[in-house]
């Protein structure tokens, strides 16, 4: 399927404290998938190779409140809070289509094994759904897909009070020169 795309957020006058409210505000900005809503939400210690300290499946609509408040339990320097959910992106698959695609938010403590040691990072799910498709010569649903994924950023932004971000995938290629060659 590809590598992820990922972005990497530093916040200004970022605080262990706040954990539980940066989760809170990242959420209640993200536009969860109306076709498969609810996830899950995970505390880890340490790093992501550890097992969860706690792990909730959530049927339905998430709670932003509720999930703030039962992270209040964990703050501590070495924990992340995840929630992996879902969004509603077009899709390849012979023709385009809208479906419920994976989207995961992590706010990290200071000393949790982050890999950049940034304080949160979203994963929007493979870059290909946001890269023309050879197969295809429509790219309005690829421009769709790209304003949502700015958009979500944007907000997220604008919610935690960004001191630098950082957009990028595995392959640690630029994604923006990846998305113009496509294009050219």
């Amino acid at each position: 399927m590809g590598d992820p795309l990922y972005l990497s957020l530093w916040l200004k006058n970022y605080s262990t404290l706040a954990l539980p409210l940066y989760m809170k505000k990242a959420l209640g900005v993200l536009p969860v998938s109306r076709l498969a809503p609810g996830g899950i939400f995970r505390v880890c210690a340490l790093s992501f190779r550890e097992p969860p300290l706690w792990e909730e499946y959530i049927e339905g609509e998430l709670d932003p409140q509720g999930l703030a408040t039962r992270a209040q339990d964990f703050l501590h320097d070495d924990c992340a809070l995840q929630i992996e959910t879902r969004w509603e992106l077009y899709q390849w698959d012979g023709d385009w289509e809208l479906k419920p695609s994976p989207v995961t938010i992590e706010i990290y403590g200071p000393e949790f094994d982050s890999g950049r040691g940034e304080h949160a990072r979203v994963d929007f799910g493979p870059e290909q759904l946001y890269l023309p498709q050879p197969q295809s010569d429509q790219l309005r649903p690829v421009q769709s897909n790209i304003r949502s994924m700015l958009h979500l950023a944007q907000d997220i932004e604008n919610e935690l009070i960004i001191d630098r971000r950082i957009l990028w995938s595995e392959d640690e290629e630029n994604f923006v020169d990846k998305l113009m060659l496509m294009l050219d």
